[in-house]
């Protein structure tokens, strides 16, 4: 997923660092020691949208079988927005072929997500559904499940380095996760 997964910004206000003197000479920034900061992560609307039409959330969300109408069915999203809409919502319209019976399906729903204690997922809260009233609740609660796993915010950690959320605003446009980050490395990517 991270490498489907592109941040706006990401900015760092780290503790006291100790570095290695010679490893730096040589042009390579490594810790002695672990340290901890906080960190600022700005997602916009085309970097979420990219990641869910990647071909990793593509071929995920392809090997689910769900019910629908009775029958057990595979999925397969043609087209997907998500949308940051403001009023701490996010927004989700797409069109999936049910891959059995070749039919087209469009599911749309808003929700407002939350981050849990552990500061380490994201579940949506208070979600609406689109005026198509016809979609089968198995498929919507899909992408329900799938808009989770790509906020699930072991996304953002990067090697050697470990992020805690403390909040997250949605904003139009723009997702912002504000962080504690415990460092052992510097990420190199």
């Amino acid at each position: 997923m991270q490498q489907d997964l592109r941040m706006e910004e990401l900015d760092m206000d780290i503790d006291s660092v100790a570095i290695n003197p010679l490893s730096a000479a040589f042009g390579k920034i490594e810790l002695t020691k672990p340290t901890q900061g906080k960190a600022r992560v700005v997602l916009t609307e085309a970097d979420i949208n990219r990641a869910f039409n990647s071909e990793y959330v593509r071929s995920q969300l392809q090997t689910q079988k769900i019910h629908v109408n009775g029958k057990l069915t595979t999925f397969v999203p043609q087209n997907v927005e998500f949308r940051l809409p403001g009023e701490d919502k996010v927004a989700l319209d797409a069109t999936l072929l049910l891959q059995e019976s070749q039919e087209t399906q469009k599911v749309a729903f808003s929700a407002v997500p939350r981050v849990n204690d552990s500061g380490q997922t994201v579940t949506l809260e208070n979600v609406e559904y689109g005026e198509n009233q016809e979609t089968s609740p198995e498929l919507t609660k899909a992408l329900v499940d799938a808009t989770s796993e790509i906020l699930d915010l072991r996304n953002f950690d990067l090697e050697g380095m470990t992020l805690r959320v403390k909040n997250l605003e949605v904003e139009v446009g723009k997702l912002i996760l504000q962080a504690e980050a415990y460092v052992e490395q510097i990420p190199t990517a």
